[in-house]
C-alpha cells in the first residue's frame, strides 16, 4: 500500500510506502529537511504543516517544541510522523536546508607553486628502422622524465593516441613519478583540480587551474550526512551499528562531492573528466567514512584512527566522477579526532613552521587545539557538540541567511544583525555568545549559567528567545574547549599572558567577537590585537597540496612530529571540565 504527498512550496508529488516515516520518504524525495538529531525528535529542526491529510497524536515532547516554536497545531515533526494516507504538506522554510556560501581564507598562503601535475606538450620522432625504439620510450625521452610509473590503459592505448594525432600529444605526468595519460594534441593549458574541505556541517570546494594556480570558481552544499547526526560522535555511533549504515554515509557525501564536482565544471564550461587531481581535508571521521573504512576504532578508546597519511588514491574508486585516470590526495590525520582539516590549516597557515608561543583553533562540532612553544607542536581535540553551529539551541540554526551571527546592546534589550540582512530566523553560534556574554553583563545570566528572567528565558528578537537548556548547551561547548585550552597550557608550563598569537579557524571565527568570547572564558585572556581570524584555512590547504606538491611532504612531516596531548587519559580532566563551565575571564 502506497500514499501520494504533494510537497509545498516544492511543487513535488511523490509516492512512499505506508507506515514509512515522514522524513524517510522525504529524505528519498531529495527535499532538504534539516534532520540534525539522527530523527530522535529532539531538535524540533524537522516541522512540517500538514494542509490536507491524516494528522497523527503528538508523540512525547513534540508538544513542547511546537509551543517553543511557536507553531499551529497543525505542524508535526517530519522524524515522528508516520504515514497513514495521500497528504498534502507545507514545508516551512526554517525546517529546510539553505543554501551555503563559501566562507574564503582570510589570508595569503605563500607557496612555491609546483602543481602536483605536470604537462608537457611534444612532437614525437617516428621509430627508426636502425633503433626500432618503443614507443613509449620515445615519449620518455621527449618529456626528460626519469622512468615513470605507467599503467596499463595508458600503455594500450598509446598506438591509438599517437596515430590520430600526427604524433603531436601532450603526456600528463603526477608527481613526476607517474604518467597518468597521454592526450592527442596541445592541451597543456588544460589542467584542473579540485580542492575539497570535508566538513562535518558544510563541504566547500574550489577549482583549480593547475597551470597557473588560479581558483577559477567556488561551490559548497551542506552535508547530507546532517540527517544522520549533526556531530562525528552521532554518525560514528550510527556507523558503529553495521557496514550497511556505514555505506549509507559513505554514499551521502559521495553524491554531495559529486554534485559539487558537475557544478564546478559546468560553470567553468569544462567537462568533468578535464579534472584529474582531488584534495581532499577534513577531520579523521569524515575521511574515514568518505574512504568506506571501519571506524570501530574511532568509537572507543584509545580512539585511533586506521591511518595517518595515505599514498594518493584512484578516484575511480572512490566513486568520485573526474578524469577515468583522476588521483586523490587525503590531508593527513594527526593523531585520534585531529584530523586533515587540522593538518591542513596549519600548512596553508604557516603555522606549523612559526617559533613562538601560540594557538591555533579550529571550533566546530569537534575542536581542534594546537599548541606550538618554541617549535614544538601539541594537538588535542574537544567534543565540543554542535552548539557552535547553532544546533541543540532551541532557535539555533546554521550560519545562513536570516540566522543572527551578531548582538549588541540596545536601551531597551538587543540589537540583533542577521546573515545578508535577512529576517531573524534564527541564531547561530556567534550570536549565540554574544548574547550570552551580554546577558552576563546585564545580569540576566549569573556565571553558573542560571537565566534569571521571570520567564526564564532570554529574549533576541521577535519571538526568538534563548532558554535555560540552550544556556547549559552553550556551558557544555565552551567548557571542554576552555579545558582543553587550559589543560594544554598547564602542561606545558604556560599561562594565557604567554600566548603571543592566537589563530582561529573555520567559518565560526569569521563572526567571533573576542571581546564576548573572552567574558565568557571561550578564549583565555589576551590582547585582542593577538588573535588573527583565518577564515576557511583548511580549504586553502587542500588548495595548497593541488598547486604546490612540497606542502604535501611538510604537512605530513608536521602530522608525524605533532605530540598527541589526550585530554580523556589525564586523571584531572573531568575536574577541570567542570570547574571550566562557569562564565569567566581567565589567565
Amino acid at each position: 500500500m502506497s500514499a501520494t504527498i504533494e510537497i509545498l512550496p516544492l511543487a513535488k508529488k511523490v509516492k512512499v510506502r505506508k507506515k514509512a516515516f515522514l522524513s524517510e520518504a522525504l529524505r528519498e524525495a531529495d527535499v532538504p529537511l534539516s534532520l540534525y538529531c539522527q530523527g530522535r525528535g529532539v531538535c524540533g529542526k524537522c516541522f512540517i504543516e500538514v494542509m490536507d491529510g491524516k494528522l497523527p497524536f503528538f508523540q512525547p515532547g513534540e508538544e513542547e517544541l511546537l509551543k517553543r516554536a511557536g507553531l499551529s497545531p497543525a505542524h508535526r515533526l517530519a522524524c515522528q510522523f508516520v504515514v497513514e494516507s495521500d497528504l498534502r504538506l507545507r514545508i516551512p522554510e526554517r525546517s529546510l536546508l539553505g543554501r551555503v556560501s563559501v566562507l574564503e581564507p582570510a589570508f595569503e598562503v605563500q607557496l612555491s607553486f609546483d602543481p602536483v601535475i605536470k604537462k608537457y606538450h611534444v612532437l614525437l620522432p617516428r621509430p627508426e628502422i636502425a633503433t626500432a625504439e618503443a614507443e613509449l620510450d620515445i615519449l620518455l625521452q621527449a618529456i626528460k622524465s626519469v622512468p615513470l610509473r605507467v599503467a596499463l590503459p595508458v600503455v594500450q592505448e598509446l598506438p591509438a593516441v599517437l596515430n590520430r594525432s600526427g604524433r603531436q600529444v601532450t603526456a600528463v605526468v603526477r608527481e613526476g613519478k607517474e604518467l597518468m595519460t597521454v592526450e592527442p594534441g596541445d592541451t597543456s593549458a588544460g589542467v584542473y583540480g579540485i580542492a575539497f574541505d570535508l566538513g562535518t556541517t558544510t563541504l566547500a570546494a574550489e577549482l583549480v587551474d593547475l597551470a597557473s594556480g588560479r581558483t577559477l570558481g567556488r561551490e559548497a552544499r551542506l552535508n547530507s550526512q546532517a540527517a544522520y547526526g549533526a556531530d562525528v560522535v552521532s554518525r560514528i555511533s550510527l556507523a558503529f551499528e553495521g557496514p550497511g549504515r556505514a555505506a549509507i554515509l559513505r554514499r551521502a557525501v559521495l553524491s554531495d562531492m559529486n554534485r559539487i564536482i558537475r557544478a564546478l565544471a559546468a560553470s567553468a564550461g569544462l567537462s568533468p573528466d578535464l579534472i584529474q587531481a582531488v584534495s581532499v581535508a577534513g577531520n579523521t571521521a569524515m575521511n574515514h567514512l568518505l574512504l568506506g573504512l571501519p571506524v570501530d576504532s574511532l568509537a572507543v578508546a584509545p580512539f585511533n584512527p586506521v591511518f595517518s597519511t595515505l599514498p594518493d588514491l584512484p578516484a575511480s574508486e572512490l566513486g568520485l566522477e573526474i578524469h577515468p585516470q583522476g588521483k586523490v590526495y587525503i590531508a593527513p590525520n594527526i593523531r585520534s579526532f585531529v584530523g586533515g582539516d587540522t593538518s591542513a590549516g596549519l600548512a596553508a597557515s604557516g603555522f606549523s613552521e612559526g617559533r613562538t608561543t601560540a594557538l591555533y583553533l579550529d571550533l566546530g562540532t569537534n575542536g581542534e587545539i594546537v599548541l606550538r612553544k618554541g617549535g614544538k607542536l601539541w594537538a588535542t581535540s574537544t567534543a565540543a557538540g554542535p552548539a557552535f553551529e547553532g544546533m541543540n539551541i532551541s532557535c539555533g540554526m546554521l550560519a545562513l541567511p536570516g540566522a543572527i551571527y551578531k548582538v549588541e546592546a540596545d536601551l531597551n534589550g538587543f540589537r540583533c544583525g542577521t546573515v545578508d540582512g535577512a529576517p531573524a530566523k534564527g541564531v547561530c553560534g556567534t550570536g549565540l555568545i554574544d548574547a550570552a556574554s551580554l546577558s552576563l553583563e546585564r545580569g540576566l545570566l549569573t556565571p553558573q549559567g542560571q537565566v534569571t528572567t521571570a520567564s526564564r528565558t532570554i529574549p533576541l528578537t521577535g519571538s526568538l528567545a534563548l532558554t535555560q537548556k540552550d544556556i547549559r548547551e552553550l556551558q557544555l561547548a565552551a567548557g571542554a574547549v576552555k579545558a582543553g585550552i587550559r589543560m594544554m597550557l598547564e602542561a606545558n608550563g604556560l599561562k594565557a599572558g604567554d600566548l603571543e598569537e592566537v589563530m582561529i579557524a573555520g567559518a565560526f571565527g569569521s563572526y567571533l567577537s573576542v571581546e564576548h568570547s573572552i567574558r565568557l572564558g571561550l578564549l583565555p585572556e589576551v590582547e585582542p590585537r593577538l588573535v588573527r581570524f583565518l577564515g576557511n584555512a583548511s580549504l586553502a590547504g587542500a588548495k595548497a597540496f593541488l598547486v604546490s606538491f612540497p606542502s604535501r611532504k611538510k604537512a605530513e612531516e608536521t602530522a608525524a612530529k605533532i605530540e598527541h596531548f589526550s585530554l580523556a587519559s589525564r586523571p584531572a580532566f573531568q575536574e577541570v571540565f567542570v570547574s571550566s563551565l562557569e562564565f569567566r575571564t581567565w589567565k
